[in-house]
């Protein structure tokens, strides 16, 4: 079972602006009419309720949308980029991975349909006819596309159910699942028969619900031991739990309280789900000649527990309204249920250019300013000079002689720095 992986996406790149003048008989001097690239696709993640693992992720894990078509004449504006959905089950949690292997959580959809934008596509370039102007007729400034957003995420699948089956190995989570529901996982007489989670859904007497069966818990689960720590992040959507014993077991009580320990040294949530002390294999004379010494072991410290045998159907009728019961004095922890969503924004726009000095640079933070210079052709010298005249038009040439810069100068905007002429 695939429930962890990591992809790579690249959203696509702004087509660049056109430069195109417009040349028709009878028409000499027709101006610029470079059109506006196109916009870079998107990235969006999708939960769908057909989706039940993250297996397709397993062999293929880059996945780019598609560039946006550069701007034409005529101010025909290039075409949009598509963009690409990738579908994942309800219950996925999408973390961004750091350079340092860091995560931090975008968004945990839940809900069917639900979806997300993980990677925003590039702005289009501005053609040379949106530099036009009385001092410039013929502009040859035209900004190349923004390049669109590349991340690196994990996926992290976690079952939405509303009861989980806990215990150790072996003592019936599987056959109850099965006496229960339509599920119909593996059953046998060695222990870790149960090798992923199960989900089964209860057709119960007032409401139905779903259960989810979690393989096996030993001592030192917390810490990677056995197969139940893999899966133990399932349970945490739960609204409940059924701790099932094994009637069998020497001391009950024991066996309770170790898987107790492991899941709050899992994650501390756990342990204040509410819960039911459900003992199995009351079928067997020596655990129903035992109940009443086993029952008396939980009251002594406060708990209550309920007697089934999964293989013959005794007392699960009970316990499944037991569960209902539970289940319907359970608020849905609007916490849990809180979507975070990812956080993709832009970097604000800056009217006033402001200049601050670093040694013998001066830096320009001026949104708009830094977006030309970073998308114009700089190695073209008639460009250069157009560019230091639309930047004079924006207030960055005031802004950097009220800093005290002059011809000369090295000058800063973002990434590029430049000598003022």
């Amino acid at each position: 079972m695939i429930d962890i992986t990591r992809i790579r996406v690249k959203a696509g790149n702004g087509g660049p602006g056109g430069i195109s003048f417009r040349r028709e008989k009878f028409v000499p001097r027709g101006g610029p009419d470079g059109g506006d690239g196109g916009r870079g696709g998107d990235v969006y993640i999708k939960a769908t309720e057909g989706v039940h693992l993250l297996r397709q992720y397993r062999y293929k894990r880059i996945f780019n949308a598609q560039n946006g078509n550069g701007g034409k004449g005529r101010l025909k504006t290039g075409g949009s980029g598509k963009s690409i959905k990738l579908e994942v089950p309800l219950g996925t949690l999408i973390w961004k991975v750091d350079k340092d292997g860091g995560r931090s959580l975008l968004a945990d959809l839940s809900n069917q349909a639900q979806e997300v934008m993980v990677a925003r596509g590039g702005e289009s370039g501005k053609g040379n006819a949106r530099y036009v102007n009385s001092t410039n007729q013929e502009p040859l400034i035209a900004e190349n596309g923004e390049q669109g957003e590349e991340i690196s995420l994990e996926l992290e699948m976690k079952l939405i159910a509303d009861i989980g089956i806990v215990g150790t190995p072996s003592v019936g989570k599987s056959s109850l699942l099965r006496a229960c529901s339509e599920a119909k996982p593996d059953v046998a007489e060695y222990p870790f028969t149960t090798l992923e989670p199960v989900l089964g859904y209860v057709d119960g007497k007032k409401e139905g619900f779903v259960a989810v069966e979690v393989p096996g818990l030993i001592e030192g689960a917390h810490k990677g031991v056995g197969l139940g720590h893999t899966f133990l992040r399932h349970v945490e959507r739960t609204r409940g739990l059924i701790h099932l014993l094994d009637g069998t077991t020497s001391d009950c009580l024991s066996e309770y309280n170790q898987v107790r320990e492991e899941m709050r040294l899992f994650n501390y949530v756990l342990v204040e789900k509410p819960h039911l002390i459900v003992v199995n294999k009351v079928d067997l004379v020596e655990v129903s000649e035992r109940k009443e010494e086993i029952e008396k072991s939980f009251t002594e410290v406060g708990l209550n527990v309920m007697f089934i045998s999964a293989k013959t159907g005794l007392g699960v009728d009970n316990a499944l309204e037991k569960v209902q019961a539970l289940l319907s004095s359970v608020d849905i922890d609007t916490n849990e249920q809180k979507k975070a969503e990812a956080q993709i924004t832009g970097k604000p726009e800056t009217e006033n250019p402001r200049v601050i000095q670093e040694g013998d640079v001066f830096v320009v933070e001026a949104t708009k300013a830094e977006r030309i210079v970073s998308r114009v052709d700089l190695s073209d010298r008639r460009v250069q000079i157009q560019l230091w005249s639309e930047l004079d038009r924006l207030g960055v040439v005031r802004a950097l002689e009220k800093a005290g810069a002059g011809t000369g100068s090295k000058v800063r905007f973002g990434e590029t720095e430049l000598d003022w002429e």
